[in-house]
Formats: structure tokens, C-alpha cells, sequence
């Protein structure tokens, strides 16, 4: 993972490009929505809008920013950033919130659904781990990083063929994500992963 301070310093730089401020914008423009949607859609909403402004306060704690910009792509930089953060200072819940809000306000990235699927595995919520990071893997079925992960939490649900099969995708596609990929391997061929679910072997 990377290290905490690289995050902070990635946040501090969008912080001062007024990330917290489009963050801010963004989720008003949410709760706004919400307002005249029905119950069930405007309660995503308002969940969203809430992620976000937490992600606009970390920021602002950083810097009070300059210029309001669009959201995208700076706002949702400096979301992503600030949930990074809180995850690599254990505030996982935080961060899946902000990844949340993220996946909804840019619904055809995958970055949003990535981090709320490492802070949901951060938590042990395995399972649902599982869906987030593969609806990640539909929005950029390339990132071979995002499969690693799906991959990873395939395997600690238990779900080891499907765990096993997505592996291997990400292993063909190599790159950044092949560390992770040869741990995963090894932790399965060795039978380190059978009290995380039925044992198969490769």
C-alpha cells in the first residue's frame, strides 16, 4: 500500500487547488437531487452527499484551497485522495462513505467502488468486498491492480475457483499489481486462505 505520507501530501497539493471546495459544491448538488427523488434514491443521495462532505472537511484540513473548480476530475481527486488517507489511518468506514459518494457522483469510474471495496475488506466485510470491487473491474475491466484486489477478496469470501479465475486475469495482465498477485498465489497453492473458505487446488 502506499505509504500515509504520500497520501497526505497528494491530498495537501488538491487541497490547495480547492478539491475540499468542489467536494463541497458537489455534495449540495446531491442533497439538492435528493430532495426531489423518492425515498429510496434520495437516501443513496444524501448518503453520497454526506461522504463527500466529509471528504471536503479532510481537505480543508489540509488547506483552505483557492478557486473553486469542477469536480471532475479535481474534486474527485482530492475525494479519492482524502479516503486513501482515512483508510491508511484505520478510519475504514470513513473511506468506504467517501468511496461510496464517489462511485456515485462519477458513476463510470472505477475509483470510487476500488475504495470503498479495500475499506470494506479493511473491515472483514468480505462479501460485499467482493461486489464493489467487481463492479469496479466492469468500469475498467484493464486495470489489472483493480483485479488483484477482486481477486483477493474472492479468496477471503471463501470464494475460491471464482477467486482463483480472477487471479489469473490479473496475473496476464501484469504490471504494478503482480507482487500482490504472487502473494495471493502462494497463500493459495500452500493452503494459507483454507480457513477463509472451501480449499481448491489450482
Amino acid at each position: 500500500m502506499t505509504p500515509p505520507d504520500t497520501f497526505i501530501e497528494m491530498a495537501r497539493r488538491l487541497a490547495r487547488e480547492g478539491a475540499g471546495a468542489a467536494c463541497d459544491l458537489e455534495a449540495d448538488r446531491l442533497m439538492a437531487r435528493a430532495r426531489q427523488l423518492p425515498t429510496p434514491k434520495a437516501r443513496a443521495l444524501r448518503r453520497a452527499a454526506i461522504g463527500l462532505s466529509i471528504a471536503a472537511r479532510a481537505l480543508y484540513q489540509l488547506s483552505p484551497g483557492g478557486p473553486v473548480p469542477g469536480f471532475r476530475p479535481l474534486g474527485l481527486r482530492g475525494a479519492i485522495a482524502a479516503g486513501s488517507l482515512a483508510l491508511t489511518r484505520g478510519r475504514a468506514r470513513q473511506a468506504e462513505l467517501i468511496g461510496l459518494a464517489c462511485a456515485g457522483s462519477a458513476p463510470d469510474s472505477p475509483v470510487g467502488l476500488r475504495l470503498a471495496g479495500q475499506a470494506l475488506f479493511a473491515q472483514g466485510r468480505f462479501a460485499r468486498a467482493v461486489v464493489a470491487l467487481a463492479g469496479a473491474v466492469s468500469r475498467d475491466p484493464f486495470d489489472a491492480f483493480t483485479r488483484a484486489l477482486h481477486a483477493e477478496a474472492l479468496l477471503f469470501s471463501g470464494e475460491h475457483e471464482a477467486g482463483w479465475r480472477a487471479l489469473s486475469l490479473a496475473r496476464l495482465q501484469g504490471g504494478e499489481p503482480e507482487p500482490l498477485a504472487q502473494a495471493l498465489d502462494l497463500a493459495l497453492r500452500t493452503g494459507a486462505l483454507r480457513r477463509a473458505g472451501r480449499s481448491v487446488t489450482p
